[in-house]
């Protein structure tokens, strides 16, 4: 069912059309991400897209909706948050984003885009807290590109059986969260070395 609507899209508006779902994935499109990528990676795997292409358009439309959704928290965010605390589902979204970003802070925006509900709403948050653009690139970029690469790798390999994947959904966004940990310890550590050996000589 997915599949054919997917491949729909793409016949009757090419990539762009793929581009545009994704991206409007950040106000709430039809399907989850989660579904979309997937299947895309299944057409890849059955030669029915280029998978090259296809992953690269994919991946450009989730930055198009985190930085989206960066870009209103920093544009309109001020005014419209007060407007959103007061609906009660909007309200437990945002308590639960800004939990998670007081403890990890703009680490949080690496793995924000595993858990779903607060992808869009922690770099929204961030946008209205003014958080620089680089900053704001490094960090969610980093872990959307690993969100990317796992889901569309899970659905070239073993999209015939995403039923099943989506059981162990959990537990595969845990082990996300550690890969995008890790990479970026490695890269902390590896700068403190850089800065440590520049002071030195």
């Amino acid at each position: 069912m997915e599949l054919e609507f997917i491949l729909d899209i793409i016949e009757k508006s090419g990539y762009l059309g793929l581009f545009l779902w994704l991206w409007l994935g950040v106000f709430g499109a039809p399907l989850p991400n989660e579904v979309i990528v997937m299947t895309v990676g299944l057409a890849a795997s059955e030669e029915v897209l280029n998978t090259i292409g296809t992953y690269i358009v994919t991946y450009g439309g989730i930055l198009a909706g985190l930085t989206t959704a960066y870009l209103l928290g920093r544009i309109v965010g001020g005014p419209l948050l007060p407007f959103l605390q007061k609906r009660k589902h909007f309200a437990n979204v945002i308590e639960r984003s800004m939990k998670v970003m007081n403890k990890y802070h703009s680490y949080s925006l690496s793995f924000s885009y595993f858990l779903p509900g607060l992808r869009n709403f922690v770099p929204f948050l961030y946008g209205v807290s003014k958080l620089p653009i680089k900053t704001f690139m490094l960090f969610a970029y980093t872990g959307a590109f690993v969100w990317v690469t796992i889901v569309f790798s899970l659905g070239y390999w073993f999209g015939d059986h995403k039923e099943k994947i989506f059981e162990f959904e959990k537990e595969l966004m845990i082990i996300g969260v550690v890969l995008v940990l890790v990479y970026l310890l490695f890269a902390f550590f590896r700068r403190k070395k850089k800065e440590k050996l520049k002071s030195m000589s």
